[in-house]
């Protein structure tokens, strides 16, 4: 017996010297800060110079209610949330590496989870825009935020007033602030067994007609007690109040599934969606589909209509070709002839008057020496001499010394069969008296 006294007080001993324990209510926010002095370690101003990583005991992940979260603010890593009901003691396992060394150190942190002696029954929900979580676990500023109601508007829990959700709208399903430097939003409920005050009923009475819309904007200042809270550094969303029974609200962190589906739309918890357990699906599991449908929608029923198409294009050109009339066919041949009379009357325009009217001039001066050879060989026979001379003359090149103007008469004279032989062309220069 002395030796298993002696055993269980040594690992009392070492459990106290490794870890701590800490106590923590049920429907009651607990904040556990992780700062170096939990591993023996002093802070040397340097920044992001330790980082740590909690989880359960001989498991790799946090329970779905306990959420971790670094403030490079403070340089301190905050574990929060709110234990739910009949829960069992935890032991939680912490690392903590130093990037300056590189030396790593391990702590474990009992939990206690014990009942609250007075939980709250009634409670009310908050929507704070312009705050993050880190910014909560200030406790000056959490006491400015419940001081507003002690004080002002549920003066009735001024004893047992307390945070009994805390939770980032972000992480309850809300959007990410345009600007990195505004608050990502901040929800929480503080509960109280006082029932509650007048104020309040009068100020749910005054936001109802608010629940139809989604998020209220940041710069909506239409309640009476808007002031009272923004001199206090707090921006409400007004769509998101509500008075809340502690009957009717189980969600502390974690809600399993269905639970929030029978409560009454004015009691609901703001929240998006539900933190469930994951677990692996097995093989047999999986779903399987087969493929042939997609296959035949789209492959084979575009190639039958393709098909038709074909056919009727084809039957409509063989049995309808002849009898169809083509009217821009004959607008083209028209096109064509108009194109034709316009290179005519081009051509017509382009040849030089002159060379007309002299081509004219030559052919009728040629037609008249024709006839009056054949007349002057009737009445007057030719004679040697005249054959000598018209031969001469009808051997003579144009550009010989003979006169111009003996040619045609001897020609006339002597000779019927004579052409003429004019002189050339030789440009528009020469005139008509030329010939």
């Amino acid at each position: 017996m002395v030796v298993m006294r002696m055993y269980t007080i040594i690992a009392f001993l070492m459990c106290w010297s490794l870890g701590r324990t800490e106590i923590v209510h049920m429907t009651k926010v607990f904040i556990l800060p992780i700062e170096p002095g939990l591993f023996n370690w002093t802070l040397q101003g340097t920044k992001d110079q330790f980082s740590y990583r909690p989880s359960l005991l001989n498991a790799p992940d946090l329970p779905p209610w306990i959420h971790y979260i670094y403030s490079n603010r403070h340089q301190t890593g905050f574990l929060y949330g709110v234990p739910p009901r009949q829960h069992g003691d935890l032991e939680l396992e912490i690392v903590g590496l130093n990037r300056k060394n590189y030396e790593t150190r391990r702590r474990v942190v009992y939990m206690n989870i014990e009942e609250k002696p007075d939980p709250a029954k009634h409670e009310v929900q908050l929507k704070i825009d312009n705050l993050n979580v880190e910014d909560m676990f200030d406790s000056y500023r959490l006491n400015r935020l419940l001081d507003v109601f002690r004080c002002q508007l549920w003066r009735e829990s001024e004893d047992d007033l307390y945070v009994t959700f805390l939770a980032s709208a972000v992480h309850l399903g809300a959007r990410h602030p345009l600007r990195p430097n505004e608050g990502e939003g901040v929800v929480l409920r503080i509960g109280s067994r006082a029932q509650f005050s007048a104020a309040l009923q009068k100020l749910q009475d005054e936001v109802k007609p608010l629940w139809k819309l989604g998020t209220c904007p940041r710069d909506f200042k239409r309640t009476t007690v808007e002031r009272s809270f923004r001199e206090e550094g707090f921006v409400l969303d007004w769509c998101a109040f509500r008075l809340v029974e502690a009957s009717s609200s189980s969600l502390h962190q974690h809600l399993p599934n269905g639970a929030d589906a029978e409560l009454p739309i004015d009691h609901r918890p703001l929240i998006l969606g539900h933190e469930d357990l994951w677990s692996r699906p097995s093989k047999s599991q999986v779903p399987q589909r087969s493929y042939v449908s997609e296959f035949v929608y789209t492959i084979m029923v575009p190639m039958l209509v393709m098909i038709i198409l074909v056919l009727i294009l084809s039957l409509i050109l063989c049995f309808h070709h002849e009898g169809m009339d083509d009217g821009s066919s004959e607008y083209f041949e028209s096109i064509f002839d108009i194109c034709e009379s316009y290179l005519r009357s081009k051509r017509n325009k382009e040849t030089p008057a002159v060379q007309m009217v002299q081509y004219t001039a030559v052919h009728r001066a040629t037609n008249t020496l024709r006839s009056l050879s054949s007349q002057r060989q009737v009445l007057n026979p030719p004679s040697d001499q005249c054959s000598t001379t018209v031969s001469r003359s009808h051997t003579a090149s144009p550009n010989s010394s003979l006169p111009r103007t003996s040619t045609p008469r001897l020609s006339m004279e002597c000779n019927a069969y004579y052409r003429p032989n004019p002189p050339p062309y030789t440009g528009p220069t020469h005139s008509r008296a030329d010939f």
